[in-house]
């Protein structure tokens, strides 16, 4: 393998691992959103609906919203670093 085509297979690898990373910290910023805006019983079943107790129900979910806007953050920042590190010309 000449030195050209490991360089362009690590390229490509690392552009799929920046798309994983954006992806992931889009999921994880509308969560947070959906979480900060939404009481609970109105959330999506996939975030963890509360319907009983009823006093529970009515509130938002703050600490998980804080942790999926962490989420998101460090995926965005993991992949401004990984993007980061394929424009250095060898």
């Amino acid at each position: 393998m000449s030195p050209e085509n490991a360089a362009e297979g690590r390229s490509s690898v690392r552009i799929i691992a920046v798309i994983v990373l954006l992806i992931i910290a889009v999921l994880a910023i509308i969560a947070a959103i959906l979480y900060f805006a939404e009481p609970a019983k109105s959330l999506p079943s996939i975030l963890g609906t509360i319907t009983h107790p009823a006093s529970r129900a009515k509130e938002s979910r703050p600490l998980r919203g804080a942790a999926a806007l962490v989420v998101g953050v460090i995926c965005l920042v993991a992949a401004w670093f990984v993007r980061r590190g394929t424009s250095s010309p060898r």
